[in-house]
């Protein structure tokens, strides 16, 4: 056949049938290229899923690094989110900027009154004075700075378990409230949002708000309340 072929056409079929390889070859490459590169398209015009939504939401108001988990409910609406609370226990901050002395400093454990100071500071002037003061009494629980430091106005210095634990309950709540607030708003296949707010590891506060009511249901855990 290859040889009636030349002699008829005075032309070699290999060459030809090597350069029709060639071209189909060629053709194919570029079809699988077009396809991948639509699907790459098409998955970068997706919206992210509900769960790294939710997460990305409650960050940005919470904090970056508090969402320990989410889980998504798509069959009820329903989200949960657990993340670690960024007011409990509340942090006494700097009045005054300098640098931290070990002679006032507050230790971990010690129980305190409202008005007593938690840390002194030299100043630039060479001067010391208090640079934080409980407001409220409590029992500290974390001691944010160290002999040596350098601080600012507004640092968080000490953290303090309150005695009185009504504002501990509104900051939490007020918490939730946010975190459902923030996916409600932008997730309309959402209905409910369950928020789990944590210290340590324990559940201080779950927060219930749904897109049909006005107010959040909140349960305390045992030391709250």
């Amino acid at each position: 056949m290859v040889d009636r072929f030349a002699k008829k056409t005075g032309l070699s079929l290999g060459p030809i049938l090597i350069y029709v390889g060639i071209v189909a070859a060629l053709g194919a490459g570029l079809f699988a290229w077009d396809y991948s590169y639509r699907r790459k398209v098409e998955e970068a015009r997706k919206p992210p899923p509900t769960d790294v939504l939710a997460k990305n939401l409650v960050e940005n108001i919470i904090g970056q690094g508090t969402v320990k988990s989410v889980a998504v409910d798509q069959a009820s609406g329903s989200v949960e989110v657990v993340f670690e609370s960024a007011t409990y226990p509340p942090a006494a901050r700097s009045e005054v900027a300098g640098e931290v002395l070990a002679q006032g400093l507050a230790r971990e454990g010690m129980e305190v009154k409202k008005g007593d100071p938690l840390a002194t500071v030299k100043g630039s002037d060479g001067k010391t004075a208090v640079a934080a003061r409980a407001e409220f009494a409590g029992r500290v629980v974390s001691v944010q700075v160290k002999p040596g430091d350098k601080i600012d106005v507004d640092r968080a210095v000490v953290q303090i378990e309150p005695t009185d634990k009504k504002m501990a309950r509104e900051n939490l709540e007020t918490e939730g409230l946010l975190a459902s607030q923030a996916i409600l708003g932008q997730l309309s296949s959402v209905q409910a949002v369950t928020s789990k707010i944590v210290y340590r590891d324990v559940v201080l506060a779950t927060v219930v708000g749904k897109r049909s009511a006005k107010n959040v249901t909140t349960t305390y855990h045992e030391s709250l309340k």
